[in-house]
Order: C-alpha cells, then structure tokens, then sequence
C-alpha cells in the first residue's frame, strides 16, 4: 500500500503484513479488516455471485473481497438470465452455462494444491445436460475438478483421487419439481478428507488428497475450461475453509452466504446502513430491506441515485435505481406536429387538451 495509507491505517511502511496474520496489509484494506489486529482477518467467503442485475462480460463479486469473475466464450454463457433458483436467495435470475465459464484470477488455489489450504464450493444447480463430464468447478491448468461426472452423479475429483456422490441425478431429477438442486463440494486440507452434499444432505466422505495442479479458479468447467457444465446456475459461493454440515444444510434451506446471523440480511451491508428487519421499509419507498440489497440501493434513502425519481418509481419503469443517468423521461404537456390542423387551431397530440389558437 502507498506511504499515505500507513499513516492512515496505522500499519508499517517497512513490513507488508504489520499484524503477522498471514494476509498483506493491502489485502486487509481492501476486504475490511484491520491491518494492525492480528485477531481481525478477511472473510473467509473469497467470491459469492447471485447473478442479480449482471449481464455483459463480467460478474461483479457481491463478498468484501471483490473477485470480479470474466465470462469466457460469452456466446455460450449468458449471466442474469431469467429464472434464478427458487428456495434460493435470489430466485429472479441466473446464469446459464452452455459451454463458456467463468475465470477468477483473484481466487488463487496455490494452498490447497499445497496440501495446507482448505475449500467449500457450492451453488444452486438446474443441469441440462448430465452425461459425461459436466464440471462447475476447475483450475487453469488441471487441479481440481468438481461438479457433475459418469452419467449424472456429483463428483469430486483432484486429478487423482476422484470419486462419486451415492445419489444418480436422472433419478432425483426426474422426482424434483422445479428441477433445482442445491450442491456443497468440501475439501478439508488438514485432514485431507473430502465431502460432497445435495441437498444439504452428506451424499459421500472419504479420503481425498491435496489436488494436482495450478493456477486459479474457474466456475463452470476444468483444465483450463473444458468438459462445461450445462445449465442454469445460482448463488455461487467459494470459501477458503471447510463449512460444516449445518452451515450447509442452512444454504440448501435458502440462506443467503452473506448472512452467516441467517437473520435475512447480508451481515456486513445491514450493519453499514444500520437496518436489522429483512422485511421492514426503513425509507419508506415501498421496498424492503431485503429487496433493497438484491436491487442494489440504499435502504435508507427513497432515491439511491439523487436523480428526483424514487428507487420504486425506476423499478416499476424498468429504469435503474443506482445510476442517476437511467431515469424515466419527463412527460410531455403538448405536443404539435401541426398535421390536419385548422388554420386557427393547432391539436395538441398528447390528449392533454392543451390545443394552441392561432393568433
């Protein structure tokens, strides 16, 4: 970090990592935490995207440490599509992955290749297509492997050390509804044992070594982007850590992986606003706070963007409430094209009435 910012933040110009904590003092800024307090370390949720007002080349990281993912063959991998998971967080959109995926150069995989680091990759999933190799997780350059393998079961595989869930899901599928399942892979480093869970229920554990490998993360294939998972996919979080069993079981029951108080509000976002209620309307603008987070505005102001039109105005005109440039153009009080009128008289054409004499 720049000689400025140690005078502000208080940390060491001389030592890149002032607390000793394992985490560069830029690091810390940037996620939160507090570069001179060993015990205040960042998040361990290192990318979580809901695909909520997402589109174009890119997805924005909605966790502290801002992993932006870059869509990769965007031709065949279209984020914010309609129809996200529906016992999910944000159930109005999704991505649908046909062959692209998602690079993640910020999620770097070097300690769990090492052998010292640990992993919990989940994501609601509604897969088209379920023969073959079919992986949501991978690396760059071999590594790991996760996601969906020999014709339909959820897999866990290191390059090396690969094995199935107990559960086909032609046949689980082919019981569900709505066709959405919500899927955990869990690799603990120190204990080299894996886990893989549908539903939130323990579908296999066993034995399962460091992965073989490099290079960062990638959502929505392997190596570097081969054998695609297809589908729709939602609510993608990655952590640096093993979740247990109840932690998991809560996100297939549709909590939120930014609310970890599971009180319906993402933690760090209600406590800087200072709103508790998932359900009230602190602004009084017809939106709840619960919705406020997925619309991305401010809870506690009726206009987020201070462009004179309410956040709930723009939604319901199809505008956005973030971005003081998307507004609904003013109405027209008369307008005169001057077509068939008399010579004494000019119709105004909006139906207000407000007709012109000729003088």
């Amino acid at each position: 970090i720049e000689a400025i910012s140690t005078v502000t933040t208080g940390t060491d110009a001389l030592v890149a990592d002032t607390d000793g904590d394992g985490y560069n003092d830029g690091v810390e800024v940037t996620v939160g935490s507090d570069p001179t307090d060993a015990n205040s370390v960042p998040p361990s949720l290192q990318a979580y995207y809901n695909f909520e007002r997402s589109s174009g080349d890119s997805v924005a990281d909605q966790g502290a440490w801002g992993n932006t993912a870059t869509v990769v063959r965007p031709d065949q991998t279209t984020v914010g599509v309609s129809g996200g998971a529906p016992a999910g967080p944000s159930p109005a959109t999704a991505a649908n992955f046909q062959g692209g995926f998602l690079n993640v150069p910020g999620v770097d995989m070097s300690s769990v290749i090492s052998g010292e680091g640990s992993y919990t990759l989940a994501a609601w999933i509604n897969p088209s297509d379920l023969g073959g190799n079919k992986f949501l997780w991978g690396q760059t350059s071999q590594g790991i492997h996760n996601g969906i393998r020999n014709n339909g079961f959820l897999h866990q595989a290191h390059w090396g050390a690969d094995t199935n869930g107990a559960t086909n899901l032609n046949d689980y599928l082919a019981a569900d509804e709505d066709k959405w399942v919500h899927a955990a892979w869990v690799y603990d480093g120190a204990t080299d044992t894996g886990r893989i869970y549908l539903d939130g229920v323990l579908d296999y554990e066993g034995g399962k070594r460091a992965p073989n490998g490099s290079g960062n993360l990638i959502i929505g294939g392997s190596n570097g982007g081969g054998d695609n998972f297809r589908g729709l996919v939602d609510e993608i979080a990655v952590w640096s850590e093993v979740k247990d069993a109840d932690y998991i079981a809560a996100l297939a029951a549709g909590q939120n992986a930014l609310d970890d108080d599971a009180d319906g509000l993402p933690d760090t976002w209600a406590a800087g606003y200072g709103v508790t209620d998932p359900d009230a309307d602190d602004d009084g603008d017809g939106i709840s706070n619960a919705n406020e987070f997925l619309a991305g505005t401010n809870p506690t102001s009726s206009d987020s963007d201070g462009d004179g039109t309410s956040d709930s105005d723009e939604i319901a005109g199809g505008f956005d409430p973030t971005d003081e440039n998307s507004l609904p153009l003013p109405a027209a009080v008369a307008y005169y094209n001057f077509e068939g009128d008399s010579s004494s008289v000019v119709i105004d054409r909006t139906f207000n009435g407000n007709d012109a004499t000729v003088g």
